[in-house]
C-alpha cells in the first residue's frame, strides 16, 4: 500500500520497518500486543510506532531501545510521573 501524500524516503522507511515486524514478529514491550499493519504503516497522520527507552537514558545503545506503540508509550510516562510525584509527596 502506497500513500500518495508521503515522501519516497518515508514510504520506504515504513515499508523496511513493516518487514522487519513481519520478519522478527515483536511485540509492543508495555502492552505485549503483535504489532499490525496500521502500526507500522499508518494511513495518515503521525506514526503509531516510537522507541522507548529501559533505563530512561536516552542513548544509541540497541540493547537500551525498544519498539512500542505511541499510545502506550504515553500512558506509560504518565503513570511514572504520576508514581514519582506521589513518591515525592
Amino acid at each position: 500500500m502506497v500513500h500518495s501524500n508521503l515522501s519516497n524516503e518515508k514510504q520506504r522507511l515504513r515499508y523496511f520497518l513493516w518487514q522487519m515486524i513481519q520478519k522478527y514478529e515483536p511485540k509492543c514491550h508495555i502492552c505485549h500486543k503483535q504489532f499490525k499493519y496500521a502500526d507500522a504503516l499508518p494511513a495518515r497522520g503521525t506514526d503509531n510506532l516510537t522507541e522507548h527507552h529501559l533505563n530512561g537514558i536516552h542513548n544509541n545503545d540497541l540493547g537500551n531501545v525498544v519498539l512500542v506503540h505511541r499510545l502506550c508509550h504515553k500512558q506509560y510516562h504518565v503513570k511514572d510521573n504520576i508514581n514519582r510525584d506521589k513518591d515525592n509527596a
